[in-house]
């Protein structure tokens, strides 16, 4: 059985705007949805999940091999046990907090929302009215209702929409180890750099009602947590990729992000926190300052660098020539605990 998430759409929204294309999403990790505003994003969301009506059009929509629409069968949107959280909370004004959460799990054993609570952090939050909550702690309640559901998969459409700069990098961390923690695949509606580095394994490129490309995860290094400092963890960068990555590299980070010992984390590095240089720059402010290899001067989709052993793509490297050495001064990263994804 196919572990993707197949469509085919053609949806005429408007005289001016037709959802037309097809494609098919691995059902593993956080797929971003992006592209320009009034592109289809949302309208994509909602055409998969089934939630507004149609005539005239064309949708066929299979799910891990069952037919959610079109000839194969149609499946109902509440029977497709999808998590959506939108870009308004939506949350219920007369429950609590913990009210709420338990909605989401209805028939589930009353403690299968201790561990969304502990990711998310809302155990102060649990007895309170959902009128106080600040815009990232409704956010937070609004994810862990839906994921207190036990999806089969996550609509996320904008989840951080209308926040301030503070707000979101306050709640994105939260995001990423609730996604991570309960390994849900995912589709994340945004067109912000910093979510997408942060969140996305791969990224669906929309424009104007059709698909113009994907994109691979933005640059990104595994490390794993050998240690605490207060409430950072300290990252040692693995060597090797995948399930090959052991401990080893000695290269050596303090990043905040809420992860035990021995756990894995990603460290999405934005194109704006990733200097790469010929020489070592010498003492700087950067996190880290690695050694990397040019594996590919002009790959299909551009340069790539083998750093420790983990390859990835950068937007451009210096002209040395292929095997070339170079050094890499981290900025900034964006942590986000690693799916185990060996059972998928």
């Amino acid at each position: 059985m196919a572990d993707t998430l197949a469509f085919r759409f053609h949806l005429e929204r408007s005289a001016s705007f037709t959802l037309d294309m097809g494609g098919e999403v691995p059902l593993r990790g956080v797929t971003a949805v992006s592209g320009p505003s009034g592109s289809g994003k949302t309208t994509l969301l909602r055409a998969l999940a089934g939630l507004d009506a149609r005539t005239g059009d064309t949708a066929e929509v299979r799910f891990r091999g069952q037919s959610w629409d079109g000839p194969g069968g149609y499946t109902p949107p509440e029977a497709r046990r999808i998590g959506f959280v939108f870009q308004e909370p939506y949350l219920f004004t007369h429950m609590s907090v913990e009210q709420n959460l338990r909605y989401g799990a209805k028939r589930r054993d009353v403690t299968a929302i201790d561990g969304i609570v502990e990711a998310l952090d809302l155990a102060p939050l649990l007895p309170r009215g959902v009128d106080g909550l600040s815009g990232g702690e409704a956010r937070r309640v609004a994810l862990g209702r839906a994921l207190a559901a036990n999806p089969q998969v996550l609509f996320l459409d904008e989840p951080l929409s209308g926040l301030d700069a503070d707000r979101k990098a306050e709640v994105l961390p939260y995001l990423a180890r609730a996604v991570g923690e309960a390994q849900v695949p995912a589709l994340y509606v945004t067109h912000a750099t910093d979510e997408i580095a942060t969140l996305a394994d791969r990224t669906l490129l929309i424009d104007k009602g059709r698909i113009s490309g994907w994109r691979a995860a933005p640059f990104h290094l595994i490390a794993g947590v050998v240690g605490h400092e207060g409430e950072d963890a300290i990252c040692e960068i693995l060597t090797g990729s995948g399930e090959d990555a052991a401990a080893g590299a000695g290269a050596r980070l303090r990043v905040p992000v809420r992860a035990r010992m021995g756990e894995r984390v990603r460290l999405g590095v934005p194109r704006d926190a990733l200097l790469i240089s010929v020489a070592h720059p010498g003492p700087n402010s950067a996190l880290a300052v690695l050694p990397a290899r040019i594996a590919e001067q002009s790959g299909p989709a551009g340069p790539v660098l083998d750093v420790f052993g983990q390859r990835q793509p950068v937007a451009t490297v210096p002209e040395t020539g292929e095997g070339g050495r170079v050094w890499l001064s981290v900025l900034r990263v964006l942590p986000r605990p690693e799916r185990d994804d060996s059972d998928s």
